[in-house]
């Protein structure tokens, strides 16, 4: 991972990162692509680099300058911030806090949201009780800020919602239904009272720079994108069920467009954004059922088409090139055309015996798509318009994480362990 000091200045800023870079949630504003090569083709003791015990979290590896980042449960009422190295899985520090347990979907954990990193600092936003919380690291693991309480928050299954950075705000997103609040006992009169909102942090401080109110909706978990916009601007991208798609001022918080036909279902997977072209799904328990395809270069932004079969309701979609790929949570994957919705192939995944749910979002780079499952399978797949699968290995626990992509290696986390797959030649700085 290579970087000149200007554009490392950049990256504090803007939302343009390196290729090779996967400071987020799924790399490359959210894109899920990496532009490298020498990834391998099938996961086994060949061609893994190092393996390593890692604490319970469905958060996703983040990479920077020869750093993987996660957050982990650590014990009981703890968790941390952990730093390896890329190289050798070697842990360089870890930032550990306490926070207080509460009510989650089995499926979740208290360290299901992804880090960002800039050339500054590392940031980090989950819960807390009945708050969200969001602090910031320097590079040596030091606390810079913590607000201990961004905003209010009723869990109904946990939080998960991986923190993103832009001109020099980050975005926290505490959105919740009141109205499942009200049918909790547990649930105080205040906390009946909260509402759900979108929040913008200072990044130097942790001081709230601006709050877009947010109509009642069901819990969201997606994380957002950024849309660059004319004279430099810069605009989140969000979905939920209350509001539908819409775009986020960074600077102001005020909503410059949204497009909402009326969406019944949650928002999970993120979005997918390639050419001023957005993509989502809502869905529910049993899968994606509601979906936007949006053209934001319209003056009023307009769905350009429909889905309705095998959609994701947990992955986030994948865009490459011409084409979407779609895995559902059953482990189908669609090929689309991604500026039509023209069906190319619906194909399953062969993996373990039995059934198998997919809750990773699909990664991508060197012309392979990389999944995993709640098997603990890694699925290896041919990108472009033929399908075609190139392995599957069981690995040692289920997979709900979503992978990272760096320099001829991919980071694998499972229930249990931290995996580096790939290229022996270290081509890390």
């Amino acid at each position: 991972m290579k970087f000149t000091l200007a554009l490392a200045c950049t990256l504090a800023v803007a939302s343009s990162v390196n290729a090779a870079d996967w400071g987020r949630f799924r790399g490359p504003n959210g894109s899920g692509v990496a532009e490298t090569t020498g990834l391998p083709s099938a996961f086994d003791e060949a061609s893994t680099v190092w393996k390593i015990e890692l604490g319970k979290g469905w958060s996703s590896p983040v990479l920077w300058k020869g750093a993987v980042v996660v957050t982990a449960e650590t014990g009981p009422g703890k968790r941390a911030v952990i730093a390896l190295n890329a190289s050798t899985g070697k842990e360089l520090w870890r930032h550990e806090e306490p926070f207080t347990e509460h009510r989650k979907h089995n499926f979740n954990s208290f360290a299901s949201s992804s880090p960002f990193i800039d050339a500054e600092r590392i940031y980090v936003n989950w819960s807390n009780g009945t708050s969200i919380q969001a602090l910031a690291l320097d590079h040596a693991g030091k606390l810079v800020w913590h607000n201990d309480h961004v905003a209010d928050y009723v869990h109904e299954h946990g939080t998960g919602v991986s923190a993103v950075v832009a001109d020099g705000i980050m975005i926290v997103r505490s959105e919740f239904d009141t109205q499942k609040a009200g049918e909790d006992l547990t649930t105080s009169p205040e906390q009946k009272a909260w509402k759900s909102g979108i929040y913008g942090l200072d990044i130097k401080t942790g001081k709230q720079v601006w709050k877009l109110d947010i109509p009642n909706c069901l819990n969201t978990y997606s994380t957002p994108v950024v849309r660059d916009l004319p004279e430099g601007k810069h605009e989140f991208v969000c979905a939920d069920t209350g509001s539908g798609v819409f775009g986020i001022d960074t600077k102001t918080g005020k909503m410059n467009w949204q497009y909402n036909p009326g969406y019944k279902q949650r928002s999970l997977g993120s979005p997918a954004l390639h050419d001023d072209l957005l993509f989502c799904t809502f869905g529910s328990g049993g899968g994606g059922k509601e979906t936007a395809a949006i053209d934001l270069k319209s003056p009023k932004p307009t769905q350009l088409y429909n889905l309705s079969k095998g959609l994701p309701y947990v992955p986030t979609p994948l865009v490459m090139g011409e084409y979407m790929y779609l895995l559902g949570d059953g482990g189908i994957l669609q090929c689309v055309e991604f500026k039509t919705g023209k069906p190319v192939y619906e194909e399953r995944l062969n993996g373990s015996k039995g059934s198998s749910k997919f809750f990773s979002s699909p990664v991508a780079g060197d012309g392979k798509i990389y999944c995993g499952s709640q098997m603990g399978d890694v699925i290896v797949v041919k990108a472009g318009p033929k399908f075609e699968q190139l392995s599957a290995t069981k690995l040692d626990s289920p997979i709900n994480a979503t992978f990272a992509i760096g320099d001829g290696r991919v980071y694998v986390r499972t229930e249990k362990m931290l995996y580096c797959v790939g290229s022996k030649v270290d081509r890390v700085p």
